[in-house]
């Protein structure tokens, strides 16, 4: 049996809101399609060997530990940028995109060190950004579902967004687009976890991860799964319609 090797990056700091959650539908729709997941869990101090993973996953964490896992990380900016280039999958929801750009600025303009590795700079904000998101993928005619819970924006972007706003925040409060995507590089705001409330979303990255394999594929529906995305996204159009 084919295997694919995903690394949860930092599973205990950046776990927030449940975050774990896309790990287990991604696992799940591996094994749908005949291929075993492994799984390791990698945290502060540990030794990562990236040239081992075929998929990274960072989740969303608290502003304290946003911070442990910001100077912790730094030191694996070679590995990362390599493992980038090499056209490997990540995956980086909520404010772990922060990680990735040019810089974090607090409200203090204190101007603090990331990765370096996109343009987009990060700015935290004097209030929160928090509420339903309804966005597009453009690969795909169902729409995206999810939440937000944070006080930073990006701004002086200069990547490819991962998703047009249909309803809710980008980038920055009115923007209409959000989230990075260049090659398989998948980032964005939205919590949820993404993965388990967006079942065709995360069909559509197994889709990429299979044939990047040379592997064919066939698609896989679970009725449970696409009836609690229909009910969720019912309930929620319901209730921003004032239903």
């Amino acid at each position: 049996m084919e295997t694919i090797k995903i690394a949860h990056l930092y599973y205990d700091l950046m776990n927030l809101y449940g975050e774990h959650g896309n790990i287990l539908a991604l696992t799940k729709h591996l094994e749908a399609h005949k291929i075993k997941p492994i799984v390791h869990y990698l945290s502060l101090e540990d030794e990562i060997d990236f040239s081992k993973y075929d998929i990274f996953y960072i989740g969303s964490g608290s502003t304290p530990n946003f911070h442990l896992v910001r100077k912790d990380i730094l030191k694996r900016k070679k590995e990362i940028k390599k493992a980038l280039k090499e056209k490997k999958f990540f995956l980086v929801t909520g404010n772990a995109i922060d990680l990735f750009g040019r810089s974090y600025n607090t409200t203090e303009e204190q101007e603090l060190e990331t990765l370096d590795i996109f343009q987009y700079e990060t700015f935290e904000t004097d209030f929160r950004i928090v509420g339903e998101q309804v966005y597009k993928f453009p690969k795909l005619e169902e729409e995206i579902i999810g939440f937000q819970n944070r006080n930073t924006v990006l701004r002086y972007i200069k990547e490819k967004h991962l998703f047009d706003v249909k309803s809710g925040t980008g980038y920055v409060p009115k923007a209409i687009v959000e989230g990075i995507k260049k090659d398989n590089f998948y980032g964005t705001y939205l919590l949820g976890p993404i993965l388990i409330r967006n079942p065709y979303f995360t069909e559509y990255l197994v889709e990429q991860i299979v044939k990047q394999k040379n592997l064919a594929f066939e698609p896989y529906i679970d009725k449970l799964e696409i009836k609690a995305y229909e009910e969720y996204r019912k309930n929620m159009l319901n209730e921003k319609n004032g239903n």
